[in-house]
């Protein structure tokens, strides 16, 4: 399977899962690299980027595995707080139901890289 091709269905599964994907490949560097979108449960229009060395799909899984861990639930609900606690740029006013619309994120990203996780790719990439 060549760059193009895994980068393809990595795409198709992550709009099966209802991702939004912008993917480009550098074939110079042998890397494909992708912009994850979605909107979460609150209406917080949400995306991430992650790449993909010389079509392995393991390397794709490690680079969203470690922006999974390092999601930081209580640091992006506070970016998303005023100076009162309340929500500002269109996230909700009160604190919990931001909490958890960060929650369900951090949710939203694990579900993504399970579904990754699970595409049946030849075990040479």
């Amino acid at each position: 399977m060549y760059i193009d091709d895994l980068t393809d269905a990595v795409v198709e599964c992550a709009k099966s899962k209802g991702w939004k994907v912008e993917a480009g490949i550098i074939y110079k560097k042998q890397t494909a690299e992708f912009e994850f979108g979605k909107f979460t449960p609150a209406g917080r229009d949400f995306s991430f980027s992650a790449e993909m060395k010389c079509a392995n799909i393991n390397s794709l899984i490690e680079n969203i595995e470690e922006y999974y861990e390092d999601f930081d639930v209580d640091y992006e609900t506070y970016i998303w707080l005023d100076q009162f606690g309340h929500g500002r740029n269109g996230a909700p006013y009160r604190m919990r139901a931001v909490l958890e619309d960060m929650e369900a994120t951090e949710k939203m990203i694990e579900e993504l890289l399970e579904a990754i996780k699970e595409m049946e790719v030849p075990e040479e990439y």
